[in-house]
């Protein structure tokens, strides 16, 4: 089972509403691979927008939307390989859940003085995903590797990833952090070899894409390709000794977003939200090597479990004696950064949990790890999941205040 875990933006809805304060524009951070791209850096007109987009639109086969999730699907990159066709959905009137929390403020902030044009642009461009391919079949060699726009957040994520090997029980060295970077959409080459492993595209449709894609992205309203809303995920995957056509075997993955790691240091929990996000998405993988994601619950529920079970393994963790160890005043950002990542979305085939249950998953775990064992003792990951299902009817229990 391959899993994407995106972060609560409504991406899907992009191009009809939803308003994401703008990042000031800046050069793109230095890479080692060659950005191709020539085309001027500056905000084009509405005219020439609507030209590309559709110059876009040309090259995207009928129905493009549907055969992108079906891409996704068959890579699996999305739950539907955890719903069955009966969705049990989620009565959202006995639950207290805002319409919004702070990073999805910020995130819709960022995208206010967008035109219509341009979110549809970016709509088509996060519909094709090329960063997320490409960080998944062709992440850069491991040395010339960094995690945020400037690199700010490489040390803490390289020795974070190091001690989750070391504290968890499952086989781990097959798993590999990478970063997804804004800056990819400018480099052409990367992005056509990624859309042509991902679509099928021609080289030719791939290459014009690209163009188009580059052009796009190369204006300060975007800030030339880093703009957090490409970026804006983190995710587990793991191609299960799949191979990928043009790409070979990938080794199984951590993907972490700049822009994900942008929002959070915005709110001013970046280096806690970097580290309790890495631990989430490695619970994932103890899912993947124990079978976890296996459960008599469908749908919007099953992924609402799967989703608290890596809470409670990341707040286990980040608490823990021989884990991150945090200070008090730690745990409380990591678990507001839980409780940010929650969503309303009660019968999406991706609903993470309500806020309130995202932080209740988190709390557990931080009891678990600081009051209900021995502090140094480190529970078998086996363990770990027979005692969350046992917990988690208190956990999603109704909240709502009558």
């Amino acid at each position: 089972m391959k899993k994407l875990l995106a972060l609560p933006v409504a991406v899907a809805t992009l191009a009809l509403t939803g308003s994401l304060v703008t990042a000031p524009a800046q050069a793109a951070t230095t890479r080692s691979t060659s950005v191709t791209s020539s085309v001027a850096a500056g905000d084009l007109s509405p005219q020439q927008s609507h030209a590309l987009l559709e110059q876009l639109e040309s090259k995207l086969p009928a129905g493009y939307e549907a055969k992108f999730e079906a891409t996704k699907a068959r890579l699996g990159l999305h739950d539907s390989d955890l719903q069955q066709t009966a969705v049990q959905a989620i009565d959202p009137t006995d639950y207290e859940c805002p319409a919004t929390t702070p990073v999805t403020d910020w995130v819709d902030a960022s995208i206010a003085d967008w035109t219509m044009d341009d979110r549809l642009n970016a709509f088509i461009i996060l519909l094709l995903d090329p960063i997320t391919y490409d960080a998944l079949f062709f992440p850069e060699p491991a040395n010339q590797r960094f995690f945020g726009l400037d690199g700010e957040y490489t040390t803490t994520i390289k020795n974070s990833f190091k001690g989750l090997q070391g504290f968890w029980d499952i086989r781990s060295d097959d798993i590999e952090t990478v970063p997804a970077h804004g800056d990819t959409l400018l480099d052409q080459s990367r992005v056509a070899r990624a859309l042509t492993a991902a679509h099928g595209f021609s080289a030719a449709d791939a290459a014009s894409l690209a163009g188009s894609i580059a052009t796009i992205a190369n204006q300060p309203k975007f800030d030339f390709g880093n703009h957090p809303l490409f970026t804006f995920n983190a995710f587990a995957w793991s191609a299960e000794g799949e191979p990928i056509p043009g790409a070979g075997l990938p080794r199984d993955k951590i993907v972490m977003g700049d822009g994900v790691l942008e929002g959070f240091r915005s709110l001013g929990l970046g280096d806690v939200a970097s580290k309790a996000i890495l631990a989430h998405e490695f619970g994932h993988h103890i899912q993947y090597e124990r079978k976890q994601f296996v459960s008599a619950l469908t749908g919007a529920e099953a992924t609402r479990r799967t989703e608290l079970m890596a809470d409670s393994y990341a707040a286990y963790f980040l608490s823990h004696q021989r884990g991150a160890h945090l200070r008090w005043s730690r745990v409380q950002q990591y678990l507001e950064t839980f409780y940010d990542l929650g969503d309303c979305g009660f019968d999406a085939e991706g609903h993470h949990g309500t806020p309130n249950q995202r932080r209740r998953a988190a709390t557990w775990g931080l009891t678990l790890a600081t009051v209900t064992f021995v502090p140094r003792y480190v529970l078998p990951t086996v363990t770990f999941g027979k005692l969350f299902d046992k917990v988690l009817p208190q956990l999603v229990r109704p909240d709502a205040i009558s």
